[in-house]
């Protein structure tokens, strides 16, 4: 289990040994055996266990529980239990058991706390036990901000009568002179290429995942600010993806890694670097595409025609959430290519927000736009249900994408002409907000921590779904070909878009797919199929997030609906931005600006 960890786990993306703290078995505690079995079996090949991982996953999850809890009565804590901890937490959300994830997470967290392990207390001491206290403060943090619950404060002091939770800023709140942990020592040899530090970019990137999601949560209530506001959450995230963006070392940015050069052998042997970068390249691409999503624009009812959003946010924010959803479409193709395996299942949720991007563009008017999503959204589908195998929480994403789609698209409907997407907003927030999961819903989180009594009863008002009708407009001065990742795009338009209106019309659910979401036999053994080329990876544009709204609220934010009623209009068209583009570069694809 020491040799699967360390081909799939350490740093994909847990720090939590070195080899030599695992080269002799007989040392290890046996809270870290048995969680080293809950995490390491999805990836074991031997016959014993095959079907039944998941099972045995859970199994083992139990007794390194046991074991852990026990030391906790026996006041025995030591750094093997919170280590226990981080894998179990990681196992966990791997079987969906999301509940127990963020309970092992929280526990594991108040031990370090009250250990004082979340301050530096030895500067410059690189010994082995120094080292391994760093080592799992911060991957327990990477875990925390990628998959812990959202905490929101409770305001009692400003009313008494009615207290109200708040949200928490965004901005770099004060600072300490408390230190936190040294980042732990990194090293990274490939040839005669040399770099280091790529686990820690990773981590830093998680922490920025942390407020995208925080910023979801408050874009559900009615009293966010509007996102183009300077003091927006949304402009604050933009401000920390351009930090983000200037402070990467020039070893780890896309087109000097050069990843599609390596050879399969050089990147096995360092996966240890090839996996926390993908998952750099993957998360960076998910924050711009969620934050862009069209959804967070036409989910809810509009109230003051004053406060529509603006066209050219509009504008601009289509285009970034269409060349950040081809990306991560491109870096599917790129893994597929090698193959690479990929060993962090975070990866599936990047994938499943940019395929719920795709839909939208699926009703494109121009029929290149519109073929290319779908060859992108049949890649992203079929790649998720390869992660889904191995994965049981990547099936369960998978399994609400292709409900999303179903409800999408009415697969009896055959007029080619029509521009309008049905969008059922409970089945998106699902996809999108991979962490709120419904206490009612057992299957979604194992059904495994509450009992019964603590899972609140339904009624029929409850279980209504609500759909959005969705009006799709894209108009171009030439043609235009975005299966080449945007290189046909011209650098603006200055034609006047004329919008009509299309009547709204009553749609059913159908359990069928429409004919082109079904997987194509040459497109499952080909996932290169309307790709894009080989790129170089972008980072421009500003971001967006939103969190599900609260059952039967009837106050929303003024600003995220831009038409009356429960329909909305999306105005795809060309951000002027496109100027800077190379498009005479064959392995280039996409903006020379903002390069990670």
């Amino acid at each position: 289990m020491a040799s699967l960890y360390f081909q799939y786990c350490h740093m994909q993306p847990l720090w939590l040994f070195d080899e030599d703290d695992l080269a002799s078995p007989e040392k290890y505690s046996e809270e870290i055996i048995l969680a080293l079995m809950a995490l390491t079996l999805p990836y074991s090949s031997h016959t014993r266990f095959q079907g039944r991982t998941e099972e045995l996953s859970r199994h083992y999850s139990k007794l390194a529980r046991d074991r852990i809890l026990l030391q906790v009565t026996e006041g025995n804590v030591k750094l093997s239990t919170i280590q226990g901890l981080c894998m179990l937490a990681f196992a966990n959300f791997i079987v969906r058991d999301v509940h127990f994830a963020s309970l092992h997470i929280s526990m594991a967290m108040t031990f370090l706390r009250c250990a004082g392990m979340d301050a530096e207390a030895r500067p410059g001491d690189l010994s082995g036990p120094a080292e391994a206290r760093r080592r799992v403060f911060w991957s327990l943090l990477y875990l925390d901000q990628i998959y812990g619950q959202q905490s929101t404060p409770l305001n009692v002091l400003t009313n008494f009568d009615n207290p109200k939770y708040v949200g928490s800023k965004l901005d770099l709140p004060r600072e300490f002179s408390i230190l936190p942990p040294s980042w732990p020592q990194e090293s990274f040899v490939s040839g005669q290429t040399q770099g280091g530090g790529i686990w820690a970019y990773l981590v830093q990137l998680s922490t920025l995942w942390r407020q995208v999601r925080t910023y979801m949560s408050q874009c559900a209530d009615s009293n966010t600010k509007t996102p183009w506001s300077a003091d927006s959450g949304y402009s604050i995230i933009c401000a920390h993806l351009m930090d983000l963006e200037t402070k990467l070392p020039a070893a780890h940015r896309y087109d000097l890694a050069r990843f599609p050069d390596q050879s399969t052998e050089d990147l096995e042997n360092n996966r240890a670097y090839w996996s926390p970068w993908l998952s750099i390249q993957f998360t960076y691409h998910a924050i711009h595409s969620l934050l862009n999503h069209p959804f967070l624009y036409s989910s809810r009812p509009q109230q003051s025609a004053q406060l529509a959003v603006p066209n050219t946010f509009w504008k601009t924010s289509s285009e970034l959430a269409l060349l950040h959803s081809t990306w991560i479409v491109r870096l599917i193709d790129m893994v597929t290519e090698k193959p690479y395996p990929i060993s962090d299942p975070f990866v599936g949720h990047c994938v499943a927000i940019a395929a719920t991007i795709l839909i939208y563009f699926c009703r494109a008017a121009d029929t290149n736009l519109k073929q290319a999503a779908q060859s992108k959204l049949t890649v992203c589908k079929i790649y998720l249900s390869e992660l889904a195998v191995r994965w049981p929480v990547c099936k369960t994403m998978h399994d609400r994408l292709q409900a999303l789609m179903r409800s999408a698209f009415d697969s009896n409907e055959r007029d080619s002409s029509r521009r309008t997407v049905s969008i059922n907003t409970s089945l998106m927030w699902e996809v999108l907000d991979y962490t709120n999961v419904d206490t009612r819903r057992k299957h979604a989180s194992g059904g495994t921590l509450f009992h019964e009594s603590l899972c609140p009863t339904t009624d029929a008002a409850d279980e209504e779904d609500d759909t959005v009708e969705t009006q799709i407009f894209h108009s171009s001065t030439r043609e235009v070909d975005t299966s080449d990742g945007g290189q046909a795009l011209p650098p603006f338009s200055d034609h006047v878009v004329r919008r009509t209106t299309y009547p709204r019309t009553s749609r059913g659910r159908n359990e069928q797919q429409a004919e082109w979401l079904l997987p194509d036999p040459a497109m499952a053994s080909n996932p290169a199929v309307a790709l894009p080329p080989g790129g170089n990876q972008n980072m421009a544009g500003p971001p967006q997030g939103q969190g599900p709204p609260p059952p039967g609220a009837p106050q929303y934010a003024p600003w995220l609906g831009a038409f009356t009623g429960n329909a909305s209009i999306m105005d795809i068209t060309h951000d002027p931005f496109m100027q800077f583009q190379d498009s005479g570069s064959p392995y280039f694809g996409m903006w020379e600006v903002g390069n990670l």
